[in-house]
């Protein structure tokens, strides 16, 4: 049986919109651009919330590396293929815009962490901050490895403001990142450790934590910058106006992440 003109027309134009609709939803996702970032630490549980926020309304996906500022740097230096790094300082991305690895311009201030001792142990419920650090009670007092973690380094600092730093050297442990000491902290291996405000807002705020006063430290201003991988994606440019708009801002405010 042979088709009528109409039919055929009919036809052409079902198998024409069929070609469109598979070209918008196939093949769009099929060669969807997936962006690469490396986040420290602690900012680990707030990305997880942002790159679902952010793959809701665009396409591609973000697929994330995480560990202490320092050591991401060292990667991205030897070559890691990373489109974004978001650091827990200004000195990492301050560095990496001084070679071909980053592209200049792009840096700016994301967030203000907060610094704060966290401890699980029911003995120190109650008690205040600074005295129980020089407690007998107190054996393992858990931060950030300085050279490598921002935070780390913000403890020595506090430690130093309240000259205790001498007497406690010998109750430190030190972790690969400042999510360890956290979780070092968390699990009783410690008896109190110096975290990121956002770890414990992050994990069901289990146990108790004490503010340090920030005129003890100086402010943890973590920066982000475009890496040169990054610099021909659309998605990783997007994600950048994402992550410093006013909306995600307001997010990060319920992690503990302050804002000038």
């Amino acid at each position: 049986m042979f088709l009528t003109r109409s039919k055929l027309k009919i036809n052409f134009i079902l198998l024409y919109l069929l070609l469109i609709f598979l070209n918008s939803i196939t093949f769009k996702h099929l060669f969807a651009e997936n962006i690469y970032i490396g986040v420290a630490s602690n900012f680990l549980t707030p990305m997880k919330a942002l790159k679902e926020n952010f793959e809701s309304i665009n396409d591609g996906k973000i697929f994330i590396s995480s560990g202490s500022s320092g050591s991401l740097y060292s990667q991205i230096i030897n070559g890691a293929p990373l489109d974004i790094f978001l650091s827990a300082d200004q000195n990492q991305p301050k560095k990496l815009e001084k070679t071909a690895k980053a592209i200049k311009g792009t840096r700016f201030t994301y967030a203000t962490g907060k610094l704060v001792v966290y401890s699980t142990k029911k003995f120190l419920f109650g008690q205040s901050f600074p005295q129980f650090l020089t407690s007998n009670k107190i054996n393992y007092i858990g931060i950030g490895k300085p050279e490598y973690v921002p935070y780390g380094r913000a403890a020595i600092e506090v430690l130093k403001s309240l000259k205790v730093i001498k007497e406690i050297s010998p109750k430190l442990v030190l972790g690969k990142s400042v999510n360890q000491v956290f979780l070092m902290s968390f699990f009783g291996n410690l008896d109190l450790g110096f975290v990121s405000k956002a770890d414990f807002l992050s994990n069901n705020e289990n146990g108790q934590t004490w503010e340090i006063p920030q005129n003890l430290y100086s402010p943890i201003k973590q920066d982000a910058i475009l890496l040169k991988n990054g610099e021909q994606k659309n998605n990783a440019i997007l994600f950048l106006k994402f992550l410093s708009s006013e909306r995600t801002k307001e997010d990060l405010k319920r992690f503990g992440y302050v804002f000038d």
